[in-house]
């Protein structure tokens, strides 16, 4: 068996071993959750060309390639040179797309936990590929497109937060492959919830947008704590969250569509509550919106926010067309630019053209939604790649902002 076969059908069992002659083994895993690489091809000892695998929707088409998180083993003190290839995939049926340039820095870490970006990376734009230089100070590295946040990472959270008094976790429903949906709902519930606003978090609805669950899980340390600023909110604002849309993707390396292939941030005009084919084919949407139109039938929903991650751009849109509405976004979009990290390309987006994202609950049930989208490269505030720190501290300066809105008039 020549070698290229070899790595094929190893790479089918989730490890790769590359001997050296005379050199423990070279180990390439991806085995473990969250992973994901393509085939691998060896260029000599220590250098190697690494395919991103991608993933396609429900039709077969729209190629994302934009995520892989994979283990090397046996790598202390080697001089690495790992090519990264077959980004260009397709996006909204445009083919051509490509997730990886000049700016972008794949991440490292020594543990799985801690995470640096690689500082030795070259673009070459013609070809379409990244090449990083890479010698590990440890036997072990793990690599990935940004800091992954897994499946297990969320529940792990959860279960620390699921606290009485303030704190609520609850499971609103089953992903295709079984995995819970949960909703956390945080306030002071020895307070009456008549007088109170209601503020909306939503995260994690394409996979590889790791950023956004840092983001959550910042918001969600801060104003489940036991400071004086968290606990005056608790007291005039119910606070919710979706924390992960896409929890089947997340455990299972994936890009941005669900187990069936459908894509979790749209469709969102076309499932419909009474059909029993949405549940099935998209119950990620299906058990959110339910979540989401039945609190805000009971108590409407002031503002609500989903979260994502792009490449180079950085802004918020919303298809609200009610002045009133428009002008508290204003007001939120001001807060964020002037208090936070949020760095955005342009004034707050009103799109009044027809749109399958979660920001079609304005239409269909006036809900006040927005959508975000946070660069995963070097902006003009921070004039460096986001850290997974930057993520948290912001997501508790988006509490804070989206409160200090819907508390003044």
């Amino acid at each position: 068996m020549d070698f290229l076969r070899f790595i094929a059908c190893a790479w089918l069992l989730g490890v790769v071993t590359v001997r050296a002659q005379g050199q423990p083994a070279v180990t390439f895993d991806k085995s473990f959750e969250g992973a994901s690489i393509g085939k691998i091809e060896k260029l000599d000892d220590t250098t190697f060309r690494l395919h991103v695998e991608g993933q396609y929707d429900e039709r077969g088409r729209n190629r994302q390639t934009t995520w892989f998180s994979f283990r090397m083993d046996n790598v202390a003190a080697r001089e690495l040179t790992l090519t990264f290839t077959d980004w260009v995939g397709e996006y909204n049926d445009k083919p051509g797309a490509c997730p990886m340039g000049p700016t972008l820095r794949p991440v490292f870490s020594d543990d799985g936990e801690t995470w640096h970006h690689c500082e030795d990376v070259v673009w070459d734009d013609v070809r379409k590929e990244s090449t990083l230089k890479l010698k590990p100070a440890q036997n072990t590295v793990w690599l990935a497109h940004v800091p992954p946040y897994p499946h297990a990472k969320l529940l792990k959270l959860l279960a620390e937060l699921d606290r009485p008094p303030h704190t609520r976790v609850e499971v609103i429903g089953k992903t295709v492959l079984g995995r819970d949906l949960h909703l956390v709902t945080v306030t002071n519930f020895e307070r009456p919830d008549e007088a109170k606003k209601t503020v909306w978090l939503q995260a994690r609805q394409h996979a590889w947008e790791a950023g956004t669950s840092f983001v959550m899980e910042g918001a969600l340390r801060f104003i489940t704590s036991d400071g004086p600023q968290a606990r005056a909110l608790r007291d005039q604002v119910i606070f919710k969250f979706t924390p992960m849309l896409d929890p089947d993707g997340c455990a299972l390396g994936k890009v941005r569509f669900n187990a069936h292939g459908w894509d979790v941030n749209r469709h969102w005009d076309e499932v419909d509550l009474r059909d029993p084919r949405w549940l099935r084919l998209m119950p990620e949407i299906w058990y959110a919106k339910k979540a989401i139109l039945a609190a805000h039938a009971s108590r409407p929903i002031d503002v609500m926010l989903n979260l994502h991650n792009t490449e180079t751009a950085e802004y918020v849109d919303t298809m609200v067309d009610d002045e009133a509405e428009q002008a508290k976004f204003q007001r939120l979009f001001a807060r964020l630019v002037a208090d936070t990290s949020f760095d955005p390309l342009r004034k707050l987006g009103i799109v009044l053209t027809p749109s399958n994202t979660a920001n079609v609950l304005w239409k269909e049930r006036r809900v006040p939604i927005l959508l975000m989208e946070q660069r995963i490269s070097p902006g003009p505030k921070l004039k460096r790649l986001p850290t997974t720190e930057d993520r948290l501290a912001f997501g508790r300066q988006l509490i804070v902002s989206l409160a200090g809105t819907v508390l003044t008039p």
